[in-house]
């Protein structure tokens, strides 16, 4: 197994997405090593790659084995959201309304 990250050092890792972020280029976490820099992010870079290509796998996968039930879960969250949608403008409207007509009051007694 690799080393240890922790903060202000950057070492080899199994996944080494997790010292990525904190070990950037001219720090003292990376001893000032470019090379070392420059390994760490490559190393980050792969691991981050590899998930990409997973997540697009499982996305066909997905699609193929539940495409049909979860394009009809999203037609049931899009009409939701809208009307939720749909009610938060309604009061923000309604809110807009009484704050022009308070506005309309103050200025009249100027």
């Amino acid at each position: 197994m690799g080393g240890e990250c922790s903060e202000g050092s950057c070492e080899s890792k199994s996944c080494g997405s997790a010292c990525e972020s904190s070990c950037p280029c001219g720090t003292s976490g990376c001893s000032g090593d470019p090379l070392e820099c420059a390994t760490g992010m490559w190393s980050g870079s792969f691991f981050q790659a590899m998930k990409a290509v997973q997540v697009d796998i499982l996305k066909s996968k997905l699609q193929k084995a539940w495409g049909a039930k979860m394009e009809k879960a999203a037609d049931a969250v899009l009409e939701s959201m809208q009307g939720q949608w749909q009610a938060m403008l309604a009061q923000s409207q309604a809110k807009s309304g009484l704050r022009e007509r308070l506005q309309s009051l103050w200025q009249e007694g100027k």
